[in-house]
Formats: structure tokens, sequence, C-alpha cells
């Protein structure tokens, strides 16, 4: 049996990096022991827990984490690498990736939950989405992404040479209508340079990501 085919027969997720409801928010377990993940010292300090968001400005998805967009304390350092924030609202989950080090050029977010075929939203100077089906990845749909943005990777023309517009990272809006579950499973996987969170994390095996609950 496959590795997702194992995955999505079973009903039961465990290993929980990262825990929330809408109505208050609960501490993050320290390890993932069942994904075999390192512990969370290990990837820079305690994960973040999920919060809504009250009293604060709506994320404007256009990769500059403004003032007031992000809660600051739900920040979470990978390395030296990046900062990670979790948001949510009633009908939205909120990933911002913030880039400290490098300059990545593409982003694809894994996203899985419990009987129901993962998706992977990939962003570059275009958005794209795919699905896990049969074993594999199917072919990637390009601009269709209706439950879902983010902001792309700006590409112009400066003196004849083609350059990137610079930007902070990434922020992601992603409906919480994607999925029936309310626990996810997260890969991200930055690409121009390869970085992937978690470090270990394969694309083809859910069991290695990191989990949230709403």
């Amino acid at each position: 049996m496959k590795t997702y085919e194992r995955f999505l027969a079973s009903a039961a997720v465990v290993g929980i990096l990262a825990t929330a409801t809408v109505s208050g928010l609960i501490k993050a377990p320290e390890v993932c022991k069942a994904s075999g993940a390192k512990s969370v010292a290990q990837e820079g300090g305690p994960f973040p827990v999920m919060w809504r968001l009250r009293n604060a400005a709506p994320v404007l998805i256009n990769g500059y984490f403004g003032r007031g967009e992000w809660e600051e304390k739900g920040a979470r350092r990978v390395g030296d690498r990046l900062n990670l924030f979790f948001n949510q609202d009633r009908d939205y989950f909120y990933l911002g990736i913030r880039l400290l080090k490098d300059m990545h050029t593409g982003l694809e977010v894994c996203l899985s939950t419990s009987g129901q075929s993962p998706k992977k939203l990939h962003v570059s100077a275009t958005l794209g989405e795919a699905e896990y089906r049969d074993g594999a990845w199917g072919e990637m749909t390009w601009g269709r992404n209706t439950d879902w943005t983010c902001n792309s990777i700006g590409l112009i023309i400066d003196n004849g040479q083609r350059r990137v517009v610079e930007f902070e990272g990434f922020e992601l809006q992603i409906s919480k209508s994607i999925f029936a579950g309310r626990t996810w499973r997260i890969l991200i996987h930055l690409k121009r340079p390869e970085l992937t969170f978690p470090e270990a994390g394969r694309e083809d095996d859910p069991a290695g990501w990191f989990e949230i609950r709403f």
C-alpha cells in the first residue's frame, strides 16, 4: 500500500506540532513523536499555537509583513532562515513565511487531512494547484486558485535584464473549506534555493509534515 493510501486510510491523526481552537489558545506539544520529526527545540523553540484574528488589521497579501498584520508573539524562527506566522479567522487560515536570509523565488505548500486527497499549492510568477491521486501528484492547474491566494513572484525587465522584485516573504490566505477536516498536515517547500520545513519532510509522506488543528 502506498504511503498516501496508508495515511488516508487512517481516521486518526497523531503527533501534533500545533493545536488551536477558535475560542482560545492551546499550548502545542513539544515533540511530534509519531512522525519522527526533530524536537521543536532543534527547530528553534516550541511550535506556535494558532489564534483568532482579534482587533488587528487584515492581512494584505502582498509579500510585505506590515505592522499589525501578524501577531509577533506567534512568530517562530526556523534556524536563521525563516520566521513562520500562523493565524485564522472564521473562514480562513493564514500562513506567513518571512524570509530572513535567502530570497527564495518559489514555494510549494502541501496540505493534507485524513480522508481527502492532499493538495499542493504552488507559488512562483503565477499560482498553481495540484492534487495527489492514485499514488502520484496530478498535473498542475494554473490560475484557477478559487480557495486560496498568495503573493506571486514579481519579474521585471530592468536595463535589459530580467530581475525579481524584492519582497519580504510569502503570505497565504487559505479557505478552511478547502478541506472538510479541521486537522491539517502541512509541508513547506521553498525553492531557489531549496529549503524544506520540516527539514526531513517529503512531499509523498504526510506523516513527516507538521500538524495544526482549528
